[in-house]
Parts: C-alpha cells; structure tokens; sequence
C-alpha cells in the first residue's frame, strides 16, 4: 500500500470509528507501528487528526480540508447522479466553468463531446479528464493546493475574469441552517465568487450530507442560485413553493 493510500485509509477507518490506536492501525493496514507512527504524525501536523494516547482520533472536516483522494469516495454514487443531470443542463456551443469540488468531479464522465463546449476548471483532475474525452478545455493555472490538486490564488482568479462564462457548475462543503452556502477554505470560497460574478448562470450541486453545516467563510445564500441539484428534500425548506422550479431533486 502506497503511503497516500495509507493516509486515506487511516481517515476513512477515523470516520467510521472516532478514534483507534496505532496498534490497531498497524494491525490493519499491515505495516509496522514506527511506520503508522509517522504517518499519524504527518496527518496531525496537516491538521487533519489529533493524536492521543497512543492512537488517533477524528477533527472535524469543517474547519479543515481533506485530501482530494479521500473526498472523492465520499457519497460517490450520490456525486455520480448529480453529476449525470448536471451534464443533461448544458447547452451546444456554451463556455462553463466547473470547480475543483469532488462532488462535481464526475461531471466530466458525462458531458457530451458532440456539444462543442469549452469547460474553463481550476481541479486538474478533471482538466486531465477533459482532454482524454476530447473536450475544449482551459486550465486556470496559479497555484497548485495539494489537498485539493487544483488551482487558487489571484493568478487563477484573473484568468477566469478574462471569461464571459454561460454556466458555472459548483459545490461546496456545506449550507447552513440560513441558507447560506459556506466552505473551510477560504482560496476555493473566492475562487467560486469570482466564477460566480463573471457566470450568467449558476448551478449547485449538492448531495444531502451538506445540508444544516456550517463553515468559516460564506460564499452566497442558495435562494440565489439559479439552479440546485440535490438528492436531498431538506433543500425544500429554502425556497418558496413558486421558486421550486429551480430546484431538481435526483432520486437515489
């Protein structure tokens, strides 16, 4: 097992568990305890475990962000689903922005080459997708955050501002209790303000785990939205019944 493969297996085994011992981790992941020592060590100082008496327990992801890897196995059908309908809203010949999120990742499984569109994206995940498929495509450039191999910062941020953008298509962490759609990391909350000001359309996707969390930095209510894609009835307490046109709700 790959060390990266190490990392995303200890925090899985931290979800589920809350806490587990090195003991136990090297019992399970077949490796020595010098070994799942320094990785404990190295997933605490990325602040994304506490050590504690002997082992290691869970932080809470809404301060934090976890590694591209592990996010992306996450509700991974569920992401799947909102993705396919996603893809089914673009238009021939139009210019859309995908972020770097791991909900929107699939995205670039469904589009439709015969469309003709060109996808502006910070994730380099997806860029690489893309191009495999034979899709336009416009990495952003700037620089590189290696949790969420994509990229942020004021380099990127220009790039996307030289962009008359049709569809922006997005997630993030999570909505609040208000309605109002928060992420940890405050380079992917401007990131997507950014996307969202130069977009004439913009599109949330969001799986039913993100609904009532809240993070540090807001990025804009969901009533503002011009179109959220769920698995979730829980979104239906944020809009008005008249306003529900712009809600699709995929079935599990």
């Amino acid at each position: 097992m790959l060390i990266d493969e190490r990392y995303d297996e200890i925090l899985r085994i931290l979800d589920e568990e809350q806490y587990i011992s090195a003991q136990e981790l090297a019992k399970r992941l077949y490796v020595s305890l010098p070994t799942i020592r320094r990785d404990l060590a190295e997933l605490d100082q990325r602040n994304l475990i506490v050590r504690s008496h002997g082992g290691a327990k869970k932080v809470h992801h809404e301060h934090t962000v976890a590694p591209l890897n592990y996010r992306k196995t996450v509700n991974a059908q569920e992401k799947r689903a909102l993705c396919r309908a996603a893809a089914e809203l673009i238009q021939d010949n139009e210019i859309i922005f995908i972020d770097s999120s791991t909900t929107t990742l699939q995205m670039g499984e469904f589009i439709d080459p015969k469309k003709q569109v060109t996808v502006i994206t910070n994730g380099i995940t997806l860029a690489t997708r893309l191009v495999q498929r034979g899709i336009k495509t416009y990495l952003t450039g700037g620089e590189i955050f290696p949790n969420s191999l994509a990229h942020f910062g004021s380099f990127a941020e220009d790039f996307i501002q030289r962009f008359n953008i049709d569809t922006f298509f997005f997630s993030c962490h999570g909505v609040n209790e208000k309605g109002m759609l928060t992420d940890p990391s405050l380079p992917e909350t401007q990131i997507r303000k950014v996307a969202i000001h130069q977009s004439r359309k913009t599109v949330f996707l969001c799986d039913e785990t993100k609904f009532s969390l809240s993070t540090p930095y807001n990025l804009v209510p969901i009533q503002t939205i011009d179109c959220v894609i769920t698995n979730a009835r829980a979104v239906e307490k944020y809009f008005q019944e008249k306003d529900m046109d712009r809600v699709i709700i995929v079935e599990n």
